[in-house]
C-alpha cells in the first residue's frame, strides 16, 4: 500500500511540476496528502482572458493573460504564440510585461523580449510565469 502512495505522489508531483515552477512559494502544493494545506490560505483562483490576437504586416501573435492574488498581492502571467508570416529576412519580436496601473501610466514590474523568425510554422507556446502586477501586456514588432 505504501508503494501505491509513493507512485501517486510522484505522478502528482510530475504533473504539477511545470505549472508550479513559476508560481510563488505561497501557492506550492503540500508535501504529503496528510499534511494540512496552509500554503493556499489567501489565494484566489486564476482569472484568465480568452485568447486575443495581434496582427501586423509580416507577423502575428495570439495571447492570453491571467491574474491572481496571493495573500493580498497581485500577480499576472501571460501565454502566447508568435508567427513570422512574411519571407523577408525579418523576425517578429515581442515585448512582454507585467505591470500595475496599465491605463494610467505603466508601473512595470517585469519585462522580457522574445523573437521568432521561422516562416514555416509558429513558435512553441511561451509562458511567462507569475510576476507581480495586475496586468499583462504584449506588443509585437517586425525587425
Amino acid at each position: 500500500m505504501l508503494s501505491r502512495k509513493r507512485i501517486a505522489l510522484a505522478a502528482a508531483g510530475l504533473a504539477l511540476a511545470g505549472s508550479l515552477a513559476a508560481v510563488p512559494a505561497a501557492t506550492a502544493a503540500p508535501a504529503s496528502a496528510s499534511a494540512p494545506s496552509v500554503g493556499n490560505v489567501g489565494t484566489t483562483a486564476n482569472h484568465c482572458s480568452g485568447w486575443k490576437e495581434i496582427h501586423i504586416t509580416g507577423g502575428a501573435a495570439k495571447y492570453m493573460e491571467c491574474t491572481r492574488k496571493v495573500n493580498g498581492k497581485s500577480y499576472a502571467s501571460g501565454a502566447f504564440y508568435l508567427w513570422d508570416t512574411k519571407h523577408d529576412g525579418k523576425a517578429v519580436q515581442a515585448y512582454a510585461e507585467t505591470d500595475y496601473n496599465h491605463w494610467y501610466g505603466d508601473d512595470v514590474t517585469w519585462e522580457h523580449f522574445y523573437g521568432w523568425g521561422n516562416e514555416t510554422h509558429g513558435s512553441p507556446k511561451i509562458i511567462t510565469g507569475w510576476h507581480r502586477g495586475n496586468d499583462f501586456g504584449l506588443r509585437i514588432y517586425l525587425r
